[in-house]
């Protein structure tokens, strides 16, 4: 595995990030059980950490659209006769007003229903500021990581095809405790996501471009945007929890 950290791993300014987050990528799959966060993980070719980010922001959305077609009466009445009832009555309604030129229309019966197809998407500002070449070096390599795998891959077998970008997962670590409720205050929960866009900004300091004579970048401003690639939902146990597909087929 490809591991990138910022400050770099020895660094002695490591020790005074108090919380991390680091991101996972592995190769597509179209198999539920690789597509849940632990299998990510697991199967991950490149790991980058950095510490925790200026701005990290957790969209969570749902689509309604107007549908259905409630029958009041029906209901009331709790039966089909019900609603044959209250249509001929609707229907002899409006011929009534029709003929007489009156203004009667049909109630509004429709409802907003959940339109499926929302993804939550999770948007990170970070800065890197280096103090050292080395970690100007490390800040680089982690943005030019990011602005890779936000590509597909060139296929060696054809030049027909090519693979699909890599899946991601993150998660935050609080230096000193492995406790995954620390997680859920500062990574949002995440799923297993799709990375759309990564902007970078090489130059946010414009009064100190350069590290000495190394001609390195003082700082690197990154903006990711990642979408997640399943809907989410609630796990149903009275929890908090949210899960995808994937990770309800594999029992997570």
């Amino acid at each position: 595995m490809g591991v990138i950290q910022f400050p770099p791993a020895g660094d002695p300014f490591a020790n005074d990030i108090p919380i991390w987050m680091t991101f996972y990528c592995s190769f597509y799959s179209t198999f539920s059980a690789n597509r849940t966060k632990n299998s990510i993980i697991d199967r991950a070719y490149n790991k980058i950490s950095i510490p925790y980010p200026q701005q990290h922001k957790t969209l969570n959305s749902q689509s309604y659209e107007m549908g259905g077609s409630l029958n009041v009466r029906a209901v009331e009445k709790g039966s089909i006769s019900g609603m044959v009832e209250a249509q001929i009555a609707a229907t002899a309604e409006l011929a009534t007003s029709f003929f007489s030129g009156g203004g009667v229309v049909r109630f509004d019966h429709f409802e907003s229903r959940l339109k499926p197809g929302d993804r939550r998407t999770h948007n990170f500002d970070i800065n890197m500021i280096s103090k050292t070449a080395g970690q100007a070096e490390a800040a680089n390599n982690i943005a030019l990581t990011f602005q890779t795998n936000v590509f597909p891959i060139a296929s060696d077998g054809s030049i027909l095809t090519m693979i699909h970008p890599p899946l991601w997962c993150f998660n935050a670590l609080v230096i000193g405790t492995n406790n995954s409720n620390i997680q859920s205050y500062w990574d949002g929960q995440p799923l297993a996501c799709v990375l759309r866009t990564v902007d970078i900004n090489r130059s946010p300091i414009l009064n100190l471009p350069i590290i000495g004579s190394d001609f390195k970048p003082v700082a690197l401003n990154m903006k990711l945007s990642f979408i997640e690639l399943e809907p989410a939902m609630q796990k149903g146990d009275g929890s908090l929890r949210i899960i995808s597909r994937s990770e309800r087929l594999a029992g997570k």
